[in-house]
């Protein structure tokens, strides 16, 4: 009786397992969701870090330690985040995630601000940037490899520009150089004399470029040539980087000013002054120019008559220079703060204590692979 008790068990199990594979179906494996990612905004610091961060609410995405303090502005182009630091290195990142991918090395310190140029030849895209080794770079960011290197008389702070097939930049030797972006080869200089140093970055709009110096003078030169259209005398040393905007040419001065000047005649349009220095860049956003202080300061000035419109105190110097995205103001201070205001009234939307001095300016990775979200003191700027 046990026996055929057992018999019957084995034939109803293989009978259930036989009816099972015959109604076996085959599945597709799990796959993981494809990432999905948003804008971001970046930010470094003088506690050796870059920050990636959530432009609509400054939550922290991600950070990269980048090993020395970092002075001058980070650069997106394509998917990558191009970041300079003061040791003399040159981080290559993945703009999504904060990954390293390569690093370039040069000589000296780096505060120039790189400039990206996207498609260029060959269709490689390409960096350029001052170092305190007297040279300006050239590096092929697609091969990874140095272009070439043009050497000058003195540290160079001044961020580049690219215009036509010129690198355009000034040196602490007190000239301005064009030179020939695909070789390196000069085209032409100008000499600004004795007593000169170009700290400020050059703008170039309409064929003339315009470039601020430790003479107090702001220079609008032939683009062509190198030659003098017309000088600007301020009252102080002219750091800050200007913008060429609406036929005027836009800069602060170490004399606490606030310019705005006639591109054609360089006769002054409207002056407003604040209570310390001027050595952010000066942006510019539906007739507003922004602008931060060592006084503390933000301010937005109407472009038309220069009358101040708001004005937004933080905790310490500002000289990083505002940039707008999205009608969000984005601007960092000495006080260790990063800042989101709405450009409109100066209304605060968020802030965020990165623990470190901020003296870079903001950058926007909006997902177009495009090097055009940045403050103005570099090329990339939208004017």
């Amino acid at each position: 009786m046990q026996l055929r008790l057992t018999n019957l068990l084995i034939a109803l199990t293989a009978t259930v397992a036989l009816f099972f594979t015959a109604c076996k179906k085959e599945f597709s494996k799990d796959e993981p969701f494809p990432d999905v990612f948003t804008p971001t905004v970046y930010i470094a610091s003088q506690n050796q870090f870059v920050y990636a961060m959530d432009p609509n609410t400054g939550r922290k995405k991600w950070e990269f330690n980048a090993g020395a303090n970092v002075q001058a502005s980070p650069l997106v182009m394509g998917s990558y985040l191009y970041v300079a630091a003061e040791d003399g290195k040159v981080y290559k990142l993945d703009a999504k995630r904060g990954s390293l991918v390569r690093t370039y090395t040069v000589g000296g310190q780096i505060l120039s601000t790189p400039y990206g140029e996207r498609n260029g030849k060959d269709g490689h895209d390409y960096i350029y940037f001052g170092c305190g080794d007297n040279n300006m770079y050239a590096f092929d960011v697609t091969s990874d490899t140095l272009e070439w290197s043009f050497t000058t008389g003195n540290t160079i702070y001044s961020s580049p520009t690219v215009y036509d097939t010129l690198v355009i930049f000034g040196s602490y030797d007190g000239k301005t150089y064009a030179v020939d972006k695909e070789d390196g080869l000069q085209v032409w200089e100008y000499d600004a004399g004795a007593g000169s140093q170009f700290y400020s970055s050059p703008t170039v709009a309409d064929g003339f470029v315009y470039i601020g110096s430790a003479n107090n003078k702001m220079y609008c030169l032939r683009v062509n040539d190198g030659t003098v259209r017309w000088e600007y005398t301020t009252g102080g040393p002219i750091l800050s980087s200007p913008i060429s905007y609406g036929g005027n040419v836009i800069f602060g001065s170490n004399d606490y000013k606030l310019y705005c000047i006639d591109t054609a005649s360089g006769i002054e349009r409207w002056i407003i002054e604040t209570k310390d220095r001027i050595v952010s860049s000066p942006y510019a956003h539906n007739q507003l120019i922004f602008v931060g202080s060592y006084d503390y300061n933000m301010y937005a000035v109407n472009i038309i008559d220069g009358k101040l419109k708001w004005q937004y105190k933080t905790g310490a110097i500002i000289k990083s220079s505002p940039m707008v995205y999205d009608n969000k103001l984005y601007f960092g201070s000495h006080d260790k703060y990063f800042y989101c205001l709405n450009p409109a009234n100066g209304d605060s939307i968020w802030t965020q204590n990165i623990n470190g001095l901020i003296e870079t300016s903001a950058v926007v990775d909006n997902l177009d692979e495009k090097p055009t979200n940045t403050s103005t003191i570099s090329g990339n700027s939208p004017y």
